[in-house]
């Protein structure tokens, strides 16, 4: 059985793996160190995975998994250290921007460790060529983590590191697999972790293109809010209230637009009836349905997005009822609580319990409708 197991996640790395696979394997023979490499490629359209089997003979300790129907990088992580059979477990990029060299190192202080960081703001180490917008992006990644999370190293978002195998099966069942940086999820989901960090300099990619992107970006963001305050707030709910925010807006737009750029005068619609809602508020209500529809389903509950054009106009249609309700709930509740205050309590907040009411209707008519939009609209 090896004492260490390296995992690479790859997409799209044939050309970084003729180069990488080589040294690591002549790095581990002289240092005698008993390891296996297990490659994780999510069915790269380089054909890696097609590579790696013509060159199998070549490396009898790496096997490679291919994986079909799952994507990501902490999934990869995961799938490999699921896999592998080593007492230490390693990370690290097979695109050749870590420093293979460090990890003997690394590996002797697991002894006192369990969890040894390759990190770029030690001693020797640097972001060696790093682009300035990079750089940019890796120095604020790694403020909003010590502002959100108390976290024990100077690289959190290190994607170089190796752990004690019991660190894994202490922490594999609370890890989010559809995170960024996998090494964020372990120390922020793992209390009292013995931390030490390796100096390294990080290399220029030489081939291939790098995985972060907007949406990487933004899996970074939702999970430093969720190990932060998950436990109180869902992740899904919050990003409900913010599609309802926007709703809001729309709302206000489409009633601007029917009064204005439609120069459709309702005024004689309503009167002096103020329960009979005008067309400009009608208009604005469904215009905001529909985009928060439509945002919900990208973007909220996009792991169950509903799809197809009749999954979507069933869907839409629930959504409509649902969000007719939540009003009724927003309305009744303002209702309620502002004639229960005039008629006992008229001296206390007079001026402002119909915006109290209104807050309070507004909190209830969101919960309901988050439940069962979550239960009925894009149920699991």
């Amino acid at each position: 059985m090896p004492q260490f197991s390296l995992i690479l996640p790859t997409y799209n790395e044939k050309e970084n793996l003729i180069l990488l696979l080589p040294k690591l394997t002549s790095l581990f023979k002289s240092e005698k160190i008993d390891y296996e490499i297990i490659i994780v490629d999510d069915d790269s359209p380089d054909l890696t995975w097609k590579w790696f089997q013509t060159k199998e003979k070549e490396f009898p300790s790496v096997r490679l998994i291919r994986r079909i129907h799952e994507k990501g990088l902490s999934s990869a992580v995961l799938t490999g250290m699921a896999s592998a059979q080593g007492e230490y477990l390693g990370v690290m990029d097979a695109d050749l921007q870590h420093d293979e060299n460090i990890l003997p190192e690394m590996i002797s202080k697991l002894s006192s460790s369990d969890i040894v960081i390759g990190s770029r703001r030690v001693d020797n180490g640097s972001y060696g060529e790093m682009s300035p917008i990079r750089k940019f992006i890796s120095y604020s990644a790694t403020l909003l983590a010590k502002i959100f999370l108390p976290l024990p190293t100077t690289d959190p978002m290190s994607g170089f590191f190796i752990l004690r195998r019991d660190v894994f099966e202490t922490a594999k069942s609370k890890i989010n697999p559809r995170g960024f940086k996998i090494l964020l999820e372990f120390l922020g989901r793992t209390k009292g972790l013995n931390v030490s960090e390796v100096g390294y300099a990080f290399r220029k990619r030489n081939h291939g293109e790098t995985k972060l992107s907007g949406s990487v970006m933004q899996q970074y963001l939702i999970a430093l809010f969720e190990m932060r305050f998950g436990s109180f707030v869902s992740i899904e709910f919050i990003k409900y209230g913010l599609t309802g925010l926007s709703g809001v807006l729309v709302n206000l737009g489409g009633q601007f637009a029917y009064n204005n750029i439609l120069a459709i005068n309702v005024s004689s619609q309503v009167q002096s009836a103020i329960s009979l809602p005008s067309g400009a508020i009608g208009f604005g209500f469904e215009l905001s349905v529909l985009s928060n529809y439509i945002l919900n389903n990208f973007w909220t509950f996009s792991n169950r997005r509903n799809t197809g054009f009749l999954d979507n106009a069933i869907g839409f249609l629930k959504f409509n009822a649902i969000s007719l309700l939540g009003f009724l709930i927003q309305f009744s509740t303002w209702f309620f609580l502002v004639k229960y205050f005039q008629t006992n309590y008229p001296e206390v907040l007079s001026y402002w319990i119909t915006y109290i009411g209104n807050i309070v209707g507004i909190i209830l008519a969101t919960a309901t409708n988050y439940f069962l939009n979550r239960n009925f609209t894009w149920k699991s």
